[in-house]
């Protein structure tokens, strides 16, 4: 026990700056977690949520009660925290958990730096590798703050098995990718990286050479054409299987290069460029340099891991700007910051690379960092948090995009300047000390500002979010004591109120929509059918309880509000519509379909039990617009409630109609008298008119008919 306590003391005394350095940047991004009050990236972090919570409670993956096969990793890493108790509880500790997992990337990036620099340089790599933009994901309910740490890890042990490929490093480093691709499937990719480090040491092995040393000019050429014939039946085989590789290799070629340059431009911005110009250049080692099976083995996983995580991100950039936007994918390349970080502490350590590799590494960055969108008006860019520092500038310092892109020339200018002197001054130079000294820390400086800025406008839009949320979050749950509820809702077009009150409120295990709007919640999902004319709704949710929004009216005992949204009970029996509006959004606003200039509602009345006799009254106003005249035409008909042919209500019987047309600023009334029977009116405007088409400066772009206010009103009231 005696002989082995100075080793023992020695690790520790080694460990203790990494252990300090983890500790910091994890209270420091535990701080501004605790700050985030509600989650913001929706569905993820919902879907996350429900998979994780179904995992705790049955042992299975399942979204809102239906199967969901293999999920993430992260699902069940999380799993445990929804035994605490309370979803305050279990949303703060989960925070935590992800802070400390990915935090816990220096662990890793210290062992990859390690292979190929003395300790200290390999704890400033490590520390780089934790104190950038990407951190601000940390406290996210996604698949980052796990999938960051364990690629890290995974690259580390495909490195070590290159260096010695025994049994059991082949197997390390296989173990660890498959745990990364768990974690996030895109990180299958490092199978590939792996794949590609085996290759390279067979290539360049003795027996490889030898083998090769036999070859004519023919067999050099056969060994080009079955390479190129492979690479075609592979791209056509992962086709097959992805249709975003098929889609954008076989018809968006042209958008690869432009997101491969995007990506890698906002990376660099965020890592302060210096990192990937003097990494990628260190990576070509110079001549007289003594070659060594660590270094060659990092170098050929960085190489590798560059090259691929690259191609994936430009793949994944142009897939998505075909079916959704045209986004800055940063987001799918963060995980080779710790090669770089390491590769310029290898830099620092043992030498800058060739000449011609720092030239060509500089205009690789000069290049990506003028080509990448900054996204200035979006804040916080979710997709690319290294360009948080571009946000910084404009919105605290007023500076224009010109500016700002003038300065992040002049930073690739200087980090040119640090590896031209670096790559002159001699190693065990003061000078060196002192130039390679400064850049590293405002390396870590300039990362860490961008990550503190970034998780802010997290935090900003969370806290925006919150405000606009009834309280307590969690009065679902205090009024229904955990029963199941369903929401029933209507005109959903932002469905963030929903998805933070299912967040906050395990009970809601299902969401229905009259319209087909809940689609914008995410599946799974249903539109009840209407199975009677008064009001009764096919099938039966089979809940104890219904909350109902924006203008459903159950025939139920009510047991709590919070504004429009009202919560009844069901006793698991059929939902029954008293009332019901359709084609409004929570305002009020009628609105038209995308690409349409026509807004259609309707107002259904089925419980008529104790109305007597009167009229039905609608209003429709702009008293809430005075921007600027566009008058609509306005036409209301009403009758007695039918069923259609897809089982949804419709007027049986056209009884009225009429037609006005509605100006800025006033209220525009119909009456007419109310059928004995369950009645409905339905409501078309045309033309609506945008505010922003009005008035540039107004935010709001959506074609806005009226207001809607129907009703009853009984005679002699």
């Amino acid at each position: 026990m005696t002989s082995r306590s100075p080793g023992a003391l020695a690790r520790f005394q080694s460990a203790l700056p990494l252990l300090i350095v983890y500790f910091a940047l994890a209270a420091l991004y535990a701080w501004q977690a605790s700050r985030r009050p509600v989650p913001t990236i929706f569905t993820d972090e919902l879907e996350l949520t429900q998979l994780s919570r179904s995992i705790a409670e049955t042992g299975e993956a399942a979204r809102r009660g239906d199967p969901y096969g293999v999920p993430s990793l992260v699902a069940y890493f999380l799993a445990p925290i929804w035994w605490l108790g309370t979803t305050t509880a279990a949303y703060a500790t989960g925070k935590l958990l992800l802070v400390l997992a990915m935090t816990a990337t220096i662990f890793p990036a210290y062992g990859l730096a390690r292979l190929v620099v003395p300790h200290w340089h390999a704890i400033a790599a490590a520390c780089g590798a934790t104190a950038v933009p990407a951190l601000a994901y940390s406290p996210i309910f996604v698949e980052e703050p796990l999938a960051y740490p364990l690629s890290t890890l995974g690259l580390w042990l495909i490195a070590r098995a290159l260096v010695t490929p025994t049994w059991p490093a082949l197997a390390f480093a296989t173990l660890a990718s498959g745990v990364a691709a768990f974690a996030r499937t895109q990180l299958v990719i490092l199978f590939v990286v792996f794949v590609l480090g085996l290759l390279w040491l067979a290539w360049t092995s003795e027996r490889g050479r030898g083998w090769r040393s036999t070859w004519s000019r023919w067999d050099w050429l056969g060994a080009g054409v079955v390479a190129l014939g492979v690479a075609f039946f592979l791209s056509a085989g992962i086709g097959h299987a992805s249709v975003s590789w098929r889609n954008t290799t076989g018809f968006y070629k042209e958008r690869i290069f432009e997101h491969a340059s995007w990506s890698l431009g906002a990376l660099a911005i965020g890592v302060g460029v210096l990192p990937l110009l003097i990494g990628v250049s260190a990576l070509v080692r110079p001549k007289d340099e003594p070659r060594d099976p660590k270094t060659r083995a990092f170098i050929v996983t960085s190489v590798a891991a560059l090259g691929v995580f690259v191609w994936y991100a430009a793949i994944k950039g142009a897939f998505i700007s075909t079916v959704f936007s045209t986004v800055v994918v940063e987001r799918n390349l963060i995980y080779v910051t710790p090669i770089l970080f390491a590769a310029t502490a290898l830099a620092f350590a043992r030498g800058m690379g060739r000449g011609w590799a720092i030239a060509g590494a500089a205009v690789l960055s000069l290049g990506v960092v003028l080509i990448v969108p900054l996204r200035l008006d979006t804040f916080p860019y979710y997709e690319a948090h290294g360009l948080s520092i571009g946000h910084f500038f404009n919105r605290e310092f007023r500076w224009s995009e010109t500016t700002i892109e003038a300065v992040f020339v002049v930073v690739c200018l200087l980090a040119l300047g640090v590896a031209i002197a670096l790559r002159h001054l001699s190693r065990d130079s003061r000078a060196f000390q002192a130039v390679a000294g400064a850049a590293a820390a405002a390396v870590v400086v300039w990362g860490l500002t961008g990550e503190v800025y970034a998780a802010s406008g997290e935090r900003d839009l969370s806290e925006t979010i919150e405000g606009n949320l009834a309280r307590p979050f969690d009065w679902v749950e205090e009024a229904t004591g955990g029963g199941s509820v369903v929401v029933i809702g209507q005109g959903i077009s932002d469905a963030t109120g929903i998805w933070l009150t299912e967040f906050f409120n395990p009970s809601v295990r299902k969401i229905w929509s009259l319209d087909g709007s809940a689609k914008y919640v995410g599946a799974p999902i249903l539109t009840p059918d209407l199975e009677a004319l008064n009001g009764t709704l096919t099938p039966n949710p089979e809940t104890e309880y219904a909350l109902a929004l924006n203008g459903v009216q159950l025939a139920a005992p009510e047991v709590d509000r919070r504004g429009n949204d009202v919560l009844y009970r069901l006793d698991r029996k059929p939902m029954k519509l008293a009332a019901a509006v359709t084609g409004i959004e929570s305002d009020g606003w009628i609105i038209a379909e995308a690409g349409e200039k026509t807004g259609r509602a309707s107002y259904t009345r089925y419980d008529v039990s104790r109305d007597g006799s009167g009229f039905a009254v609608v209003k429709l106003s702009r008293v809430a617009w005075c921007g600027g005249d566009v008058p609509g035409r306005a036409t209301v008909r009403i009758g007695p409630v039918g069923i259609g042919p897809d089982n949804q209500p419709t007027i049986g019987k056209v009884t009225g109609e009429k037609t006005k047309i509605v100006h800025q600023c006033v209220t525009t009334p119909f009456a007419f008298p109310a059928p004995r029977v369950p009645w409905r009116v339905e409501i078309t405007i045309k033309p609506t008119f945008s505010p922003n088409d009005i008035d540039p400066t107004h935010p709001d772009r959506r074609q806005l008919g009226a207001t809607l206010d129907a009703s009853f009103q009984q005679l002699g009231t």
